[in-house]
């Protein structure tokens, strides 16, 4: 990395808050014939040509039971996989999307006591070959969330929400419809009455149709289910299909789908005829060639944040063409309690006290993008506590050695960190090292490429492997509930085919208790419970180490129009209203 602080044009410019974005074309919704011929919701004037995807991190899923990155919930939900909710599109940077009906006729009806959703299925959805979506297969795509030994990475919220008896350690006795042990109580918790699906739920739920933006509660076909095969087979009901085969560490292109039909779908505009994604690009480069803007690059846009090395030129090379929004994310570092030296409480309060998050924010572009916490919480939630940090923002290593000795353990400590390989984290790293090395750990760094990294956290096979693990996490819908028991509740994320969102195994039955107290709960009440447990985790118990708070630093090539960040529907830009001029 060149720099080590954002230059003082560009600072200004985060510090004022300002956003520079192109806007969609206007017009009305007329229909018009794309190159192919296929249908687009388009006006004439924004309808057709190339969009480039440029990413310098690597897809683990398109299996959208297994999806659980931002980038590829709102990619996957624009393209693909049309779900019964999701959340629109915005006209401007940070405005807060509407939950809307998608592939629903509306946003869900609700019992008095909130234990039962019912939403019709519009008619005319066809999967790619032309066969219609059904019930059946919004049901069967749900049922393969339960095996959680084949479809391994996705979220637990079906889990969690439907009335569906547990096992004494907390697992479904329903394991999916690969074993169909427990087929029958899943049969009664979902079913389906010609295009009307009911969902019975454990227990009242009154944002469950916000959860179903998750693209694991999308429609799954069953004569084209292969297991974890299915990884990406991108099998299309949405505006665009796979032209070909997704290749890992490379890439795809995305064609029109002629069985969507546009009368169906008020979300997604479908401007391009064609988008092709290209990750075999590092982020350095992929900025540096937007920043020039040249040929087929004034095209295209990207869902990677703009490394340290580019922030100095985005202001001058690419004005008018960048965005500069709060990221929604926490990035965090997770003690594993499967560690023979992080099952120890005072080890771990020595990392805790250790961990410099200044060396994370100079080496991630400076404290103008990029702020130090202690709170898994976003600050964009109304559950954000604020927890103050326990050793300020450089950490304490002498403080830290003390609680490291009164562990009992041998100094040096050699303790083995892995995180999420790119040129940010490799110095970011480098300087957390540092710090832990001084209190008396013996670091050693293991960096893994994005395409394998939560797949790596997540398998069995690995869960004494590391004594500590990067990961990032926001809120799948505004609700710290989707924050702190999806991190944290070892009830719903761990079983045998791993720990899910619960990468370092902690597992406490006070705190488990203090979740359901927190679902009990609303409004300002709900937020104290979630902010408290927040607190206990961080400061208690430390089973996070919650590191930053970053903003996100976008840039899009010339010819793009509607570029816009929905910060309410996972952080990046939002693919249903963008076009690009040709």
């Amino acid at each position: 990395m060149k720099r080590t602080k954002i230059v003082a044009g560009v600072a200004t410019v985060l510090a004022l808050g300002l956003t520079a974005t192109a806007c969609a074309g206007g017009g009305s919704a007329t229909t018009a014939p794309s190159a192919n011929g296929a249908a687009s919701s388009a006006p004439a004037s924004a309808a057709g040509g190339t969009l480039s995807i440029l990413s310098g991190t690597a897809t683990e899923h398109w299996d959208p039971q297994r999806v659980y990155v931002g980038v590829n919930i709102e990619a996957g939900n624009r393209l693909f996989t049309r779900t019964l909710t999701t959340f629109g599109p915005v006209s401007k940077d940070g405005d807060p999307a509407q939950l809307v009906a998608d592939a629903a006729t509306d946003t869900g009806t609700v019992s008095a006591d909130a234990k039962e959703w019912k939403f019709t299925i519009k008619d005319g959805i066809k999967w790619e070959d032309g066969q219609a979506v059904t019930c059946e297969d919004f049901k069967y795509g749900i049922s393969r969330t339960f095996a959680v030994d084949v479809i391994t990475g996705g979220p637990n919220y079906a889990i969690q929400y439907l009335d569906i008896p547990k096992n004494a350690d907390g697992s479904s006795k329903y394991a999916g419809p690969y074993k169909k042990t427990g087929q029958d109580l899943f049969d009664k918790a979902v079913t389906c009455d010609g295009n009307t699906i009911t969902f019975k739920m454990a227990s009242p739920a009154g944002d469950f149709n916000q959860a179903l933006t998750m693209t694991a509660f999308g429609a799954f076909r069953k004569d084209k289910d292969q297991g974890d095969k299915s990884n990406f087979a991108i099998f299309s009901n949405g505006p665009y299909k796979l032209d070909g085969t997704w290749t890992p560490n490379k890439g795809g292109t995305f064609v029109r789908n002629d069985q969507w039909d546009p009368k169906t779908d008020t979300i997604r505009k479908a401007y391009p005829d064609k988008i092709t994604w290209d990750e075999s690009l590092t982020q350095e480069t992929l900025y540096e060639r937007l920043i020039a803007n040249q040929g087929d690059d004034q095209n295209a846009i990207t869902f990677d944040q703009a490394p340290v090395t580019a922030l100095s030129n985005v202001q001058g090379g690419a004005d008018g063409r960048y965005t500069i929004v709060p990221s929604p994310y926490t990035r965090y570092l997770v003690p594993n309690f499967k560690s023979k030296v992080m099952s120890n409480d005072k080890a771990r309060e020595a990392l805790a006290l250790a961990t410099d998050r200044s060396a994370y924010v100079t080496a991630a572009g400076g404290d103008q993008v990029v702020k130090a916490t202690n709170s898994l919480i976003n600050p964009a939630l109304s559950s954000f506590p604020a927890t103050p940090l326990l050793a300020g923002d450089k950490g304490d290593p002498a403080k830290a050695k003390e609680a490291l000795q009164a562990s009992g353990l041998t100094l040096p400590v050699k303790i083995k960190v892995t995180y999420r390989k790119n040129d940010t984290l490799d110095k970011v790293f480098a300087g957390l090292k540092s710090g832990w090395d001084a209190a008396g750990f013996d670091t050693e760094l293991v960096g893994i490429p994005a395409d394998q990294y939560y797949g790596t956290l997540q398998s069995p096979d690995n869960a004494t492997k590391y004594d500590a693990m990067w990961a990032g996490w926001g809120a799948d819908f505004p609700s710290a509930s989707t924050v702190i028991p999806q991190l944290l509740d070892s009830r719903s994320q761990i079983s045998a085919g791993g720990p899910g969102q619960d990468y370092g195994y902690f597992s406490n039955k006070d705190f488990n208790a203090g979740i359901d107290k927190a679902y009990a709960l609303t409004g300002a009440d709900a937020d104290k419970a979630w902010g408290a447990l927040d607190a206990d985790a961080s400061t208690k118990y430390f089973a996070v180490i919650p590191l930053i708070n970053d903003q996100f630093v976008f840039v899009h090539g010339s010819n793009v129009e509607g570029a816009t960040v929905n910060i309410t529907f996972t952080g990046y830009y939002d693919l249903a209203d963008i076009s690009v001029k040709h």
